[in-house]
């Protein structure tokens, strides 16, 4: 395979043609990496890595953008690579960015549990459910979220109070109280912590 032309196509990248109708963009980077030139011949193992190189350069700069934007899990960085580039590429890129820090899901992890337990307000079930789908599962999970429940009954008192107050006006009436019960199941808590917010905000109420 020979290098047939070799010219600026736009800033930094270049127009590769070998043979005569073989036609890839490289950047400058990767024509002094591997020294190309126009009439050079490289063998088909050179012009894959040639290639791999290529689309490793341009997953890790996507990766970086992406980063820059926002937080990402390890999962979710790969996920949306993967739309565009090889796995392997997606798995070296991930690798790249863990081991440099840019990506972690610790952090990730306790920066997601902190927005939902504290400011929504989610109970740990659905904070849970929130983690897996951005790929963070196991003991990475399970110590987020552990670090996260002091102040549990209060954040359900305050919950009860913003969305559910006006179902519980009357203490005798079992619907609305089960209602309310069943919407904070749904919110990711258990039913023994609801029980005992419930009473306890009924109580407080009362109190006045």
């Amino acid at each position: 395979m020979i290098i047939t032309t070799l010219e600026i196509y736009k800033g930094d990248t270049y127009c590769l043609i070998a043979d005569g109708d073989k036609r890839i963009y490289i950047n400058k980077e990767i024509k002094e990496k591997f020294s190309l030139c126009e009439g050079m011949e490289i063998d088909r193992d050179t012009f894959t890595r040639i290639m791999y190189s290529s689309e490793l350069r341009k997953a890790s700069r996507r990766a970086m953008y992406l980063i820059n934007e926002r937080e990402y899990s390890y999962r979710q960085l790969f996920e949306k690579l993967k739309n565009n580039y090889p796995e392997d590429i997606c798995f070296k890129v991930c690798d790249l960015m863990a081991k440099k820090g840019y990506v972690n899901d610790r952090r990730f992890a306790k920066a997601l549990v902190y927005n939902y337990m504290n400011c929504k307000l989610y109970g740990p079930r659905r904070v849970r459910d929130e983690l897996y789908r951005r790929g963070i599962k196991g003991r990475t999970a399970d110590e987020a979220i552990e670090e996260a429940m002091e102040g549990l009954e209060e954040r359900l008192l305050t919950l009860i109070e913003r969305k559910y107050a006006h179902r519980l006006l009357d203490p005798q009436d079992r619907k609305n109280t089960d209602k309310v019960k069943n919407a904070l199941l749904r919110a990711g808590y258990e039913y023994g912590d609801i029980d005992r917010a419930v009473k306890e905000y009924i109580y407080r109420e009362q109190e006045i």
